[in-house]
């Protein structure tokens, strides 16, 4: 396939880098498709087709790379989502319409799964009245403050004015947690996990979120990325920080180490892994797709 790429103007070397870009984000648009399975959905990471038991596709893996896809601008690139009918009888036949909630294939329903799969539904343009109890089974399930945050995400993907029930009890777990979140954890990765929280529901951050922005940026690490405690980053509470400061319209102290952190974790099979030197794996893309872009967007707006 062939591709015309209108550049502004610019160096060769800024040229060069533009290109090298796009050559990446195809190689790994291919990856993704790589990993289609026959059946519909996608397979976690790489998988030996003569494996047994056969390998079977994910419903996470499935959420990941339908936006992963968009995050990396396939569309953009001249190149389409694949067979997304299929993979969205796959991520259908993964709802379980007596409790209303989402399930991996051979799994039981959950919260976090639910959400995934409402998200997973409205990006592949599911009608929402094929699964409309999943929001029901969020209300009834979602109590800890990590189940309402996941819960939330999928919340924001269905609509947020649109939500039937109202979010009360969730606002009240968050904000208990942001007041008093566990010593032990690390006070960029709270900060960002509770504001993400209030800003995808559109809610005002609470008093003990205020200085928010000053407690994300400070965190950053000497790697470029944030972690879960002292020592290494690591991608998820990357994603979570980063998630936070775009809500906030807020760009990370360095971006440069931040790119440099982000291009770690790219492999030799054109996927990302979620540790610098692992496999690649759906997950890892997805990661990397979506922080990538923010950070791309800040920079442009810079």
């Amino acid at each position: 396939m062939a591709f015309v790429f209108l550049l502004p103007s610019v160096s060769c070397a800024q040229t060069e880098e533009m290109i090298r870009s796009v050559e990446q984000k195809l190689a790994t648009l291919k990856w993704i498709q790589s990993q289609e399975a026959p059946e519909g959905g996608f397979y976690a990471a790489p998988q030996n087709p003569n494996s047994k038991p056969a390998p079977v596709a994910s419903l996470r893996a499935t959420s990941a790379a339908a936006r992963a896809w968009k995050y990396l601008g396939g569309e953009g690139l001249g190149s389409k989502f694949p067979n997304k009918e299929k993979h969205a009888a796959f991520v259908l036949k993964c709802y379980d319409p007596k409790t209303g909630g989402f399930a991996e294939p051979d799994g039981k329903p959950d919260v976090a799964v639910t959400s995934v799969g409402v998200m997973a539904a409205m990006e592949l343009g599911v009608p929402k009245e094929k699964f409309a109890k999943a929001m029901d089974y969020l209300k009834a399930n979602a109590k800890t403050f990590e189940e309402v945050r996941i819960a939330a995400a999928g919340v924001e993907a269905w609509g947020v004015k649109d939500c039937p029930f109202k979010l009360d009890d969730w606002v009240k777990v968050a904000t208990d947690y942001a007041a008093r979140p566990n010593p032990k954890d690390d006070p960029a990765r709270v900060a960002g996990s509770a504001t993400a929280f209030f800003l995808r529901l559109d809610r005002k951050l609470p008093d003990d979120l205020s200085l928010a922005s000053l407690t994300l940026r400070s965190g950053q690490r000497k790697d470029g990325g944030w972690g879960k405690v002292e020592g290494d980053s690591d991608i998820e509470t990357t994603y979570r920080v980063m998630r936070a400061l775009m809500l906030l319209r807020v760009k990370p102290k360095d971006p440069q180490k931040l790119h440099e952190y982000l291009d770690a974790h790219r492999t030799k099979d054109a996927g990302y892994s979620t540790k610098p030197g692992d496999p690649s794996s759906m997950s890892g893309v997805y990661y990397y797709a979506i922080v990538s872009k923010w950070l791309d967007d800040m920079e442009e707006k810079k």
